[in-house]
């Protein structure tokens, strides 16, 4: 399974980085507004911390405009995945970087119509995004499930990344549901780690072996 951190900040992105399993950072254009700094200079400086992948989004409206965003933006690092919307004009601009041998993403994904679309296409991976069906009252995790059973029939390659994960059992969840790959916030990528237990027993090792030196002192 693949894994990834949502963000653009670069004080995020250096702790995530000493976590060498990582396999790069995801964009939106809320997240890269958020930074207030030029976008190609910020995947610039994003590409000097993380050898994986970095995701960025097209912002163009229309399938023209968005090639030749995601064409440039392929230039900007080593391993860039270019984001495009579900939408009829971004599948019809990925259809044509496929032929190029982008790796593409398409993001917003939230029916299986558009699963069976993607997948035909050829696209690299899709993002359907888990917090936010469930805030509609949809199932996040489920859909995950029916995609990548449908994709198995379609006999296509492309992956399934989910994102907009709220919390650390959902990427248990979705990890035990063989998906493809997850991206999350640093927040919650950082509760990952935390367990009031493991303080509780940290606590107590450091308890009894600072009790231990001052005995081999005496």
């Amino acid at each position: 399974m693949e894994f990834y951190v949502d963000t653009a900040n670069i004080e995020e992105i250096k702790k995530a980085s000493r976590m060498k399993f990582l396999d790069g950072v995801t964009t939106n254009p809320s997240i890269i507004a958020k930074e207030k700094q030029e976008f190609k200079s910020k995947i610039r400086e994003i590409a000097e911390y993380i050898d994986g992948k970095i995701w960025c989004q097209v912002t163009g409206k229309t399938a023209e405009e968005m090639y030749d965003q995601a064409i440039e933006m392929n230039t900007w690092g080593r391993k860039m995945v270019i984001k495009l919307p579900m939408t009829f004009e971004g599948l019809a601009a990925a259809s044509e970087l496929v032929k190029k041998d982008v790796e593409v993403n398409m993001t917003l994904v939230y029916s299986l119509a558009h699963v069976v679309l993607a997948a035909k296409a050829g696209v690299a991976y899709i993002s359907p995004y888990v917090g936010r069906a469930d805030d509609h009252s949809l199932d996040g995790q489920r859909f995950i499930r029916e995609s990548l059973t449908t994709i198995q029939n379609l006999k296509a390659e492309t992956k399934v990344i989910g994102a907009s994960i709220r919390g650390p059992q959902t990427v248990v969840d979705l990890a035990n549901a063989g998906v493809d790959a997850i991206t999350m916030s640093y927040s919650t990528f950082e509760k990952m780690f935390q367990s009031p237990l493991t303080d509780i027993g940290l606590n107590q090792f450091r308890s009894d072996w600072d009790t231990y030196l001052r005995t081999m002192e005496s």
